[in-house]
């Protein structure tokens, strides 16, 4: 019979660890291990676990602000206990932070948390409630380590790199060039990702605007305000960067495509895939889809992205912040196409030994079988 294992997150909205888990939902081996989601409300996540065949559960976790998200911990962790229960699960499988926080204080002496580490940024309190968890998975060492640096000796650190769906693979277009009329000659670089001042949206808007650039360049920005709700900083930021790109005199070459359900096919109509976070990330999931789709990646050198992008290899990376070395490094990529080609193909070879969602699904699905075996 399949092991019950109870999955949690406290955020039913889209997001990198979101995605992450819906298909890790989807791929896990049903024989081996049969998987509950636990989350507040609806959202597009637990509607994906449905359409998936997972079960659903309702559970008190989060909230808007971060004395709401402490406030909830204890009853979360009771209704965790009592979903447990109920549903026979043998491990939590926390996904987000807060999560995280709930499951180590469910978890018992035969009811092991293991805890999905997805950011990169420091905390003290993440660094304590993580010496309580069994195991520990995160998408890169660097990432793990910036939050808790007692992870590196402790023997629970498991790195396991994102997977990336297969659609990401073997995606043949989008008609984006068509709908925006820009022509295949023309240069077109894009960002993915929900739009977040961490992400970089303003430093590469003004890359954009430098001489290092060619002046024919479009860019297409992908993604909405996400998380919104719980983040204060994303509110009323796809103004401020209109606003941005009409003072830089960008607006009729920079496209807000909003949320896409075809990212897979809008990755195959871009010269470039830009990913210049400014704050410390743990493995953004915009550099291996854009890998996976063959696609030449820019990104900052920070957080756990070395670690996905060889420089001069597999992409090319730049210090955080900087609009020029950004704009050198893009324009370079948009220029030349024999770089453009060799960068993409050895990003594509390298997500193909990396980023398998089977292989994915089965590296967690071993963790999680070794952790249930250790706590029993």
């Amino acid at each position: 019979m399949p092991t019950p294992i109870l999955f949690i997150s406290h955020v039913v909205d889209w997001g990198g660890a979101e995605t992450v888990l819906a298909d890790l939902l989807g791929a896990l081996d049903r024989s081996r291990l049969l998987p509950h989601l636990a989350c507040p409300g609806d959202g597009p996540l637990p509607r994906s676990a449905r359409e998936r065949g997972v079960p659903v559960h309702g559970l008190p976790i989060g909230g808007h602000s971060a004395w709401q998200k402490l406030r909830c911990l204890p009853r979360a962790a009771h209704g965790l206990r009592r979903l447990a229960a109920a549903t026979g699960a043998r491990l939590l499988y926390a996904n987000t932070m807060i999560a995280g926080y709930a499951g180590v204080l469910a978890q018992g002496r035969t009811l092991p948390c293991l805890w999905h580490l997805h950011t990169a940024a420091p905390s003290r309190l993440a660094a304590f409630a993580l010496r309580r968890a069994a195991a520990v998975v995160a998408p890169s060492r660097a990432g793990a380590l910036a939050v808790a640096p007692s992870l590196a000796h402790s023997g629970r650190l498991h790195v396991v790199p994102n997977g990336v769906s297969d659609a990401f693979f073997t995606a043949r277009g989008s008609g984006l060039r068509a709908a925006l009329r820009i022509p295949d000659q023309t240069p077109l670089a894009g960002i993915v990702g929900r739009l977040d001042p961490h992400k970089g949206h303003e430093v590469l808007l003004r890359a954009f605007a430098g001489r290092a650039v060619p002046p024919d360049a479009h860019l297409a920005v992908v993604g909405a305000e996400a998380l919104a709700g719980s983040l204060p900083r994303v509110r009323g930021f796809e103004d401020r960067l209109r606003a941005l790109a009409a003072e830089l005199g960008l607006a009729g070459r920079v496209h807000f495509l909003g949320h896409r359900d075809d990212v897979a096919g809008v990755l195959t109509q871009l010269d470039a895939v830009a990913v210049p976070s400014t704050a410390p990330e743990s493995a953004p999931r915009a550099i291996a889809e854009a890998q996976a789709a063959g696609r030449a990646v820019v990104a900052s050198r920070i957080g756990g992205v070395p670690e996905l992008v060889e420089h001069g290899t597999t992409g090319l990376l730049v210090p955080p912040g900087d609009p020029a070395a950004l704009a050198a490094a893009l324009g370079s990529v948009l220029r030349d196409g024999a770089l453009r080609g060799r960068l993409g193909a050895a990003a594509n070879a390298h997500a193909r030994e990396r980023y398998a969602l089977a292989s994915f699904a089965g590296a967690i699905a071993a963790i999680i079988e070794r952790t249930i075996a250790h706590q029993g």
